[in-house]
C-alpha cells in the first residue's frame, strides 16, 4: 500500500532562554559559539561551517550516539539580527531526505525572564520523520538550551 504524504509536514517548538535576544541570536549565528552548543548532548560535533549571510552555507558534521557519522547541510535564506534566522536543512546520504530541503525558522522575541525562541521546521519528508525531528529538536533546545548553551548566551564580554 502506498501512502501519500503532504508536502506541508512541519513542527513547532517554543522555549524561553534566560538571556537577551542579541546573545541568543549570536549563539545561533557565530560559528565559534555554534561549535560549543549545537546539537543534543549525546551527539559529537566533528565540524561546523556557518557562513552567516544570505546564501551562505551551513554544514554540520557529527557523530551520533550510535557512533554513526552524519552530515547535515543547508543554506541561509534570511537573517534579521536579533529577530529571525531562516535556513534550509537536509541530511546527506539519507534516502528520505533525497531531493528535499526542509526549512528551519528560528524567531526570537523578548519575554519576561529572557528570550522566547520559536523554532519551526517545515517541509519535512514524512510524519515519521516529523516525530523524530521533534524529539531531536526538543532534546536539542531543552537540554542544550537550559544547561550548556546558556553559558555562552549569557556571557559578558
Amino acid at each position: 500500500m502506498t501512502t501519500n504524504v503532504p508536502d506541508k509536514v512541519s513542527l513547532e517548538i517554543k522555549r524561553v532562554i534566560k538571556a537577551p535576544r542579541d546573545r541568543v541570536y549570536a549563539a545561533w549565528t557565530d560559528p565559534a559559539q555554534l561549535r560549543e552548543w549545537f546539537g543534543p548532548e549525546n551527539v559529537q560535533t566533528r565540524n561546523i561551517v556557518a557562513e552567516t549571510r544570505v546564501g551562505g552555507k551551513f554544514r554540520w558534521e557529527l557523530t551520533n550516539c550510535d557512533g554513526e557519522e552524519m552530515t547535515m547541510r543547508g543554506e541561509y535564506r534570511e537573517l534579521q539580527p536579533g529577530k529571525k534566522i531562516v535556513f534550509t536543512w537536509q541530511w546527506e546520504d539519507d534516502e528520505d531526505w533525497k531531493q528535499r530541503d526542509s526549512v528551519v525558522t528560528v524567531e526570537l522575541s523578548d519575554c519576561d525572564g529572557g528570550t522566547e525562541v520559536r523554532l519551526t521546521h517545515e517541509q519535512l519528508p514524512s510524519e515519521v520523520l516529523k516525530k523524530l525531528q521533534r524529539k531531536w529538536w526538543n532534546w536539542f533546545v531543552s537540554k542544550r538550551g537550559t544547561r550548556h548553551s546558556i553559558r555562552f548566551m549569557t556571557k559578558t564580554s
